[in-house]
């Protein structure tokens, strides 16, 4: 990483902590330069205002999950093994910073009034690239024939976030088995 990208993150670090507490609305800029330790006229050599840092902290997130997606696609494993592939990763990411969890569950309605790019990307990519997986575990057989894989795949897109809703609020533990759960409970009704 270059300068102006560890102070990037540095920055969107910083926010995930504060924002995972107080949420959006209640952090101020201060805060975030405070608990990243630098003045709170640098945030804004790297993001014009709260919001951007907000939509930061998606894209981040959002290129790690479509990078898994990726990777799946290029394994030659079954369809079954890819999605618990990303499961397994999309919840390792939560329980060892439940922070980001916190904001991406949260704050997820926030591009409803502010038309966030990176949060609407995120909501739209992932189901889009689980139905891409969907589609093909059809066409190898894998799945019913009759599975409407636009409805399967935002099924399992809100099962993912239903659960990291709740692991956050209760229970971290609840991921360490989750795509397993998960994995079983959607070849009963998918096979």
């Amino acid at each position: 990483m270059n300068k102006v990208e560890d102070k990037k993150e540095l920055i969107r670090e910083a926010a995930v902590q504060i924002m995972s507490k107080q949420g959006f609305y209640n952090t101020k800029a201060s805060q975030i330069a405070d608990e990243a330790g630098i003045a709170v006229g640098t945030i804004y050599n790297y993001f014009n205002n709260k919001e951007s840092i907000l939509d930061y902290i998606f894209e981040v997130e959002l290129k790690k999950r479509l990078g898994y997606l990726k990777m799946m696609q290029e394994e030659n494993n079954s369809f079954w093994g890819k999605l618990e592939l990303f499961l397994d990763n999309h919840f390792r990411e939560i329980r060892e910073n439940p922070s980001v969890g916190e904001i991406l569950v949260r704050e997820k309605e926030f591009p409803k009034k502010n038309g966030s790019v990176s949060i609407n990307e995120y909501l739209t990519r992932i189901p889009q690239g689980l139905e891409e997986l969907l589609v093909k575990a059809k066409e190898d057989g894998e799945v019913k024939a009759s599975v409407n894989t636009t409805v399967i795949a935002s099924v399992i897109f809100g099962g993912i976030q239903g659960l990291v809703e709740k692991a956050i609020n209760s229970d971290l533990d609840m991921l360490v088995n989750g795509s397993e759960q998960m994995i079983d409970l959607l070849k009963e009704g998918l096979t």
